[in-house]
């Protein structure tokens, strides 16, 4: 019997780069993050949230507000906004730069450290179990009675379904995940939910004027990051290119309904 020896034949070669280039083609198509509208348009419904009067923020962690929303957080804040945010967890799984004895209670203090700076009316510390908060049978109850006690027009929490890569954790898309059950049992007019940590934007706020103060706030978690916000900088810089601005936080809109 012949046995084919060598290389294979260059046809086969050029057919398989082909393919490994339309696979790159897709997953970046599919994987990246991509403005859904305009930018003018992503921009207006930007300075439309703006104007909400009573907000509630829901995140996993100590420095998820600061990180991901502080610049709108902050811009709602100066516009007179009641900021009302939950966080889930004192983060007493995260890394512990200054090697504190108590993580969650140094985390806690961090947390509010920020939100003083940010403006938020209240911060609800749920201190359910880090890495395990969403699954928790006590979250989605707090998170129901708190929503029905601040009564808010506008809710973010993180995008469950298309978020931005390539950091994911169980208790951020877990977290809004569970929310969102909730809210879509609510009645049609229902306030809107601006998801964050999004690949699939449609709402752009320009967080240029703040973006000092967002870097202050997110310096307050100094376990996390050892006292310096400005690592996040570039990033946001990034999504204000996205719409011809200096800085920019993206949402990806689900409409409440009237």
């Amino acid at each position: 019997m012949t046995r084919l020896t060598g290389k294979p034949p260059k046809r086969r070669w050029l057919w398989w780069l082909l393919a490994v280039a339309l696979l790159g083609t897709a997953c970046t198509a599919v994987f990246s993050t991509k403005l859904t509208d305009a930018p003018a348009e992503a921009l207006a419904r930007g300075q439309a949230l703006l104007n909400k009067k009573t907000v509630l923020a829901i995140v996993a962690h100590p420095d998820d507000l600061e990180w991901y929303i502080g610049g709108t957080l902050k811009r709602l804040a100066d516009n007179g906004a009641n900021v009302q945010v939950i966080v889930a967890t004192d983060g007493e799984k995260g890394p512990n730069r200054v090697k504190s004895p108590n993580l969650a209670v140094t985390r806690r203090a961090e947390q509010a450290a920020a939100g003083q700076i940010n403006g938020y009316t209240r911060i609800y510390s749920l201190a359910l179990p880090d890495r395990g908060a969403a699954k928790d049978p006590r979250f989605l109850p707090e998170v129901t009675r708190i929503y029905n006690e601040v009564k808010p027009d506008a809710v973010f929490v993180f995008d469950p379904t298309s978020p931005s890569l390539p950091y994911l954790h169980v208790d951020h898309q877990g977290s809004a995940r569970e929310f969102l059950k909730f809210w879509d049992t609510l009645p049609q007019s229902k306030p809107p939910v601006y998801l964050f940590q999004t690949r699939r934007p449609d709402v752009a706020v320009d967080i240029s004027a703040v973006i000092d103060t967002k870097a202050q706030a997110l310096a307050q978690h100094i376990s996390q990051n050892g006292g310096s916000g400005s690592r996040m900088q570039g990033f946001f810089a990034g999504s204000g290119k996205s719409v011809g601005v200096a800085y920019a936080e993206l949402f990806r809109l689900l409409e409440g309904g009237e």
